[in-house]
C-alpha cells in the first residue's frame, strides 16, 4: 500500500511540474511574440512619473514594453538554467542594470548604447542556440556588460524625475526583470534532459531573429537618420 501511495504522489508531482512548465513556457512564448515597439521608454505616455506609484508602474513596464529588453532578460534566464552558475547570472545582470541606470542619471554617457543593446540580444540568442557554450564566468561577464547598457537605456525614461519616483522606478524595473529571468530559469530547469538542447536551440533562434531585426533597424537609423 505504501508503494502505491508513493507512486501516486510521484505521478501527481510530475503532472504538476509538467503543467507548471507548460504554463511558464507559454507565457514566455506569448511575451516574445507580442508586437511591441522598439525601445519604448515607459508606460506614462512619454511623461515623467510624478509619484512613487507612477514611478513603480513605469519601472515595471519598461523592460516589458521594450521587446529588445524583454527578449534579452528571457535569454539571460534560459542561459542561467543551463549554466553552472545558475541564478547568479540574472542577479549579476540585474545589479549591472541598476548601475547602468545610475550612470545615466549621473550624466555619464555610454557610447552606441542602442547598438550594443540590439547586439546583446542577438549575441545571447546565439549563445542559447549553441551546443558548446562558453564557461559560466564568460556568460556572466557578458551579462554584466550588457546590463550596464540596458540599465543606461532605462535611465533615459526617468531622467529628471524626483527622488521618490526615481527610487520607485528603479525598484520596479529591478523587480520585473528578476521575475521574468527567474520564470525563464525555472522553466528551463523543468525541461526533460532530452528536450532541453532542442528547446534552447529553438528559443535561441527566435531571440536571434529579434536581435537581428532590432540591430538592422538601429543600424539603418544610425546611418540614415530621418
Amino acid at each position: 500500500m505504501n508503494y502505491r501511495v508513493a507512486a501516486l504522489k510521484s505521478i501527481r508531482a510530475g503532472f504538476s511540474r509538467k503543467r507548471l512548465g507548460r504554463g511558464i513556457g507559454g507565457a514566455i512564448a506569448a511575451l516574445l511574440l507580442l508586437p511591441l515597439p522598439s525601445l519604448a521608454h515607459h508606460a506614462m505616455g512619454g511623461e515623467l512619473p510624478t509619484s512613487p506609484i507612477e514611478g513603480f508602474v513605469s519601472g515595471l513596464a519598461h523592460p516589458v514594453i521594450g521587446l529588445d529588453h524583454l527578449a534579452f532578460v528571457v535569454a539571460v534566464g534560459l542561459l542561467a538554467a543551463v549554466s553552472a552558475w545558475g541564478i547568479a547570472i540574472p542577479m549579476v545582470f540585474v545589479l549591472a542594470a541598476m548601475a547602468g541606470a545610475g550612470l545615466h542619471l549621473t550624466g555619464v554617457t555610454l557610447p552606441a548604447a542602442e547598438l550594443v543593446i540590439s547586439g546583446s540580444v542577438l549575441g545571447f540568442g546565439v549563445l542559447l542556440a549553441l551546443r558548446d557554450r562558453p564557461q559560466s564566468i564568460v556568460i556572466t561577464g557578458l551579462a554584466a556588460l550588457a546590463g550596464l547598457f540596458h540599465g543606461y537605456a532605462y535611465g533615459e525614461a526617468i531622467f529628471g524625475a524626483g527622488a521618490m519616483p526615481l527610487a520607485a522606478y528603479l525598484a520596479g524595473f529591478t523587480t520585473v526583470q528578476m521575475g521574468i529571468a527567474m520564470a525563464a530559469f525555472f522553466f528551463g530547469r523543468q525541461l526533460k534532459q532530452g528536450s532541453t538542447a532542442l528547446f534552447m536551440q529553438r528559443a535561441g533562434l527566435v531571440i536571434c531573429g529579434i536581435g537581428a531585426a532590432f540591430l538592422a533597424t538601429t543600424l539603418v537609423n544610425t546611418l540614415l537618420p530621418v
